[in-house]
């Protein structure tokens, strides 16, 4: 009995290796450097988990994208009794999704690396590609709750156009581009061969992404599904038109600030392995960079002083002893008589100018850097999220549940940049008034940057803590002239 036992198993063992893998029961599992994948008996795709920079590497980030009814998934139309071939071609894996009278209904193709595989259906259905609950953004506060949203996507070559998933107006239209859904730091979008009529789940409380697509049954559809990271170099190596998920709601020109920053940035966290000291080491670089254009900003901001003190006692005059168009009469008047154009302290706006580009460029660059993502630096154990120093025995609207310290030292040096600032030629009152607008504006950056993730709060420390020695410097110059 033994023996033949023994025998059976072996001739049961023989058959495994010699015909193609037909597979039944709870599906097909693959795995590969990006990717780990489950399969339904129909075809469906259920499980989909992606990996970055790979699903080998320990320090490795990775999301599951799917949701608990599937990933990319078609609707029950009675083919139970599908047969499922398993098979080798050059460096992928594919699955054959049979018929009983032998026609492939679906074929998945997984290269051994990358983010993108491929599915080929045949004949006419439905299909739907959904994210779940893994895929949703993690809950945040106050301005930081508008960097973590789930949205759509729909490319029309070079154009990238943005739904979200609580609009009102349902979305609807025929697409032969790229089309999906992100959220800050992962994406899954899907290439047809041919136009594909869409619709996508929009609606106050919707949570989940979720994009209908119809085949028509006119011969076989081929499709590319990109399951990865929203990262500039896995996208291009994917496709190169993905490179448009990248900071898609931002003027092109603006892009190519953050683009040129998120390269500085991996370039000097390759010399400095440490993210957080290349989020301050970057802030150092682009100080430098801009010191041109900083110091004409600042000599037209020192000219604005000069002449603001000279004529604040004349405008004062004018002004206790007129009212009305007679006073605006004499401040004209005024103007015209010492050659000052009366919007000459625009001048002063140029140095804002100048900043709030690359502001905005390292603002969405340190928002969609997904290399920052798990990332700890001194007390912050994620740079992608707020710094929480320290959880609150209660939560404060708008302000979250934690105490956030980085945004505070960001204050705090900016503060005292703002007492150092001033200039020889402005007397008190003009001196007190430029601080109190400094300290004004000192808070609503402490309010805007307060829920911000640690990464960016860090940058704006950084270039804070620049101005202060800046200032310092500038103060000692000039107590030595004297």
């Amino acid at each position: 009995m033994k023996k033949l036992l023994l025998l059976l198993i072996l001739a049961l063992t023989l058959v495994q290796f010699s015909a193609p893998s037909i597979a039944g029961g709870s599906g097909e599992f693959v795995q590969t450097e990006s990717l780990r994948l489950q399969f339904s008996r129909q075809g469906d795709l259920l499980r989909t988990e992606a990996c970055f920079p790979s699903c080998t590497d320990g320090q490795t980030n990775t999301r599951v994208l799917s949701g608990s009814d599937g990933m990319f998934v078609f609707p029950d139309e009675g083919q139970d009794k599908l047969q499922v071939k398993r098979s080798r071609e050059s460096n992928e894996t594919v699955l054959e999704f049979i018929t009983p009278n032998g026609q492939v209904a679906r074929r998945w193709q997984v290269p051994d690396t990358g983010w993108v595989i491929s599915l080929s259906v045949s004949g006419k259905s439905s299909a739907r590609i959904m994210s779940g609950a893994d895929f949703r953004p993690q809950p945040s506060s106050g301005f930081g709750n508008l960097l973590e949203q789930s949205r759509y996507l729909f490319f029309d070559g070079s154009d990238v156009t943005i739904a979200g998933l609580d609009d009102g107006d349902e979305v609807s239209l025929a697409s032969a581009d790229w089309f999906g859904f992100r959220n800050r730091f992962w994406a899954a979008m899907v290439l047809s061969d041919s136009s594909l009529p869409l619709s996508a789940k929009t609606g106050e409380g919707v949570e989940d992404a979720e994009v209908s697509m119809q085949f028509d049954g006119s011969g076989q559809h081929n499709l590319s599904l990109y399951l990865g990271p929203v990262e500039p170099t896995a996208l291009a190596q994917s496709a190169p038109e993905l490179e448009n998920l990248m900071y898609s709601g931002l003027w092109f020109w603006l892009r190519w600030i953050c683009q040129a920053l998120y390269y500085l940035l991996g370039a000097i966290e390759k010399v400095i392995p440490s993210w957080g000291l290349a989020v301050m080491v970057l802030s150092v670089i682009v100080g430098l960079l801009m010191r041109p254009l900083s110091k004409i900003a600042d000599r037209l901001q020192d000219q604005v002083h000069a002449t603001d003190a000279r004529l604040a006692p004349a405008l004062a005059e004018i002004k206790k002893n007129n009212k009305g168009a007679e006073q605006s009469e004499k401040i004209i008047a005024l103007y015209k008589s010492e050659g000052v154009h009366p919007l000459y302290s625009l001048k002063s706006m140029l140095g804002v100018f100048v900043v709030i580009p690359v502001f905005i460029g390292a603002f969405d660059m340190l928002a969609e850097n997904i290399h920052l993502s798990g990332e700890s630096f001194l007390w912050i154990a994620d740079l992608s999220h707020p710094d929480a120093f320290m959880a609150l025995p209660f939560s404060l609207p708008f302000f979250g549940g934690y105490l956030n310290l980085l945004p505070f030292i960001m204050t705090g040096l900016s503060f005292v940049a703002s007492k150092l600032h001033s200039h020889p030629d402005m007397n008190l009152l003009q001196q007190r008034k430029q601080s109190r607008n400094l300290v004004l504006m000192s808070l609503g950056f402490l309010v805007l940057f307060y829920t911000f993730p640690a990464g960016m709060v860090l940058y704006w420390t950084t270039n804070n803590l620049i101005s202060v020695i800046k200032m310092g410097w500038k103060r000692r110059k000039i107590v030595v002239a004297e």
